[in-house]
C-alpha cells in the first residue's frame, strides 16, 4: 500500500513541480489535557472559540481528500489530544470509509488510551499508534503502537510560541509543499509550526482543498522556503528553526 498522495501530473512553480499533500493534519479539538513545556498549549491563550471541529466541516474535508484520491498520511491533532473526543471513532470511521488507501495514524500522549479504546480505534480504521509518554511515565506495549519520549524528539520553538529565535535561519524548507495542516475553525495555516495561526492561507468552508493548495500565497510562501529564504517568506517563517524539511519527501 503507498502512502503518497501524489497526482501523474504535477504542477509546474517557480518552486519546482508541486503535487497534492502527502500528509494531513487535521486540528479536530484544540482541548489537550497536558500542559506540556515544549508545547504552545503551555504558554498560549484560548486559539478558538470552537473547543471541537463541527462534524458537517470535517465530512466536508475528508469529501474533498477522497476526490483528489488521497493517500498519503492522515492523523487528527494540531497542539490538541485527538482522545479527548468521545466521537473519535465515528471520525476515523468516516475518514477510512472515503480514504481507503490514506494512512490513519493517531497522534497522543496516551493519558486516555484504555484497552478499549485502543480496539475500538482499530476497528473503526486507524493503522498506527504514535504515543508521547511524558516524565518516563510506562505505558502498555501494543502492536501497532510505538512509545516515544520528549528527550528523544527534535523539538522546535515553534515559530517563537515556545522558544523565541534570534536571527532568521537560511535553511530550506519543503514542509509547505508537502502537508496541509486544517485548524478546527477550517482554516488552512502555512504550517504545523504555526501555533499562533499568524500565517492562514485559506479556509475549508469557503474554499477547496485544490483552490488553497495550488494557490498564489501558498506559492508565495514555497518560493521563498524551498530556497533558504525565511525572512522573505513571513514572520512566522523568520521565527522558525525548524530543520526537519531541508529537501522534499522528507514529511513523516
Amino acid at each position: 500500500m503507498t502512502h503518497n498522495s501524489r497526482p501523474l501530473v504535477p504542477t509546474n512553480t517557480s518552486s519546482g513541480p508541486i503535487f497534492w499533500p502527502s500528509v494531513v493534519e487535521i486540528e479536530i479539538g484544540v482541548r489537550c489535557n497536558r500542559t506540556c513545556v515544549y508545547c504552545p498549549n503551555s504558554t498560549l491563550g484560548p486559539t478558538s472559540s470552537s473547543s471541537f471541529m463541527e462534524l458537517s466541516l470535517f465530512r466536508r474535508i475528508i469529501a474533498q481528500l477522497s476526490e483528489i484520491a488521497f493517500s498519503g498520511r492522515l492523523s487528527f491533532h494540531f497542539y490538541n489530544e485527538p482522545l479527548m473526543r468521545k466521537d473519535l471513532e465515528v471520525l476515523v470511521s468516516i475518514a477510512r470509509a472515503a480514504l481507503p488507501l490514506a494512512y490513519l495514524v493517531l497522534y497522543t500522549n496516551g493519558d486516555l488510551l484504555t484497552d478499549a479504546r485502543y480496539h475500538n480505534l482499530m476497528e473503526a480504521g486507524v493503522d498506527f499508534f504514535i504515543v508521547t509518554r511524558h516524565g518516563g511515565e510506562p505505558m502498555k506495549r501494543r502492536l501497532h503502537q510505538r512509545i516515544q519520549f520528549p528527550e528523544e524528539l527534535e523539538i522546535s520553538g515553534r515559530a517563537g510560541a515556545v522558544v523565541g529565535v534570534t536571527a532568521p535561519m537560511r535553511r530550506a524548507c519543503h514542509a509547505p509543499s508537502e502537508m496541509l495542516i486544517v485548524t478546527v475553525n477550517g482554516d488552512v495555516v502555512l504550517c504545523h509550526e504555526d501555533a499562533r495561526r499568524e500565517a492562514v492561507i485559506g479556509n475549508l468552508e469557503r474554499s477547496t482543498i485544490r483552490d488553497i493548495w495550488f494557490g498564489d500565497d501558498m506559492e508565495r510562501f514555497r518560493h521563498h522556503l524551498v530556497r533558504g529564504r525565511r525572512q522573505e517568506a513571513g514572520p512566522v517563517c523568520s521565527r522558525c528553526d525548524n530543520r526537519l524539511y531541508p529537501g522534499p519527501n522528507m514529511t513523516i
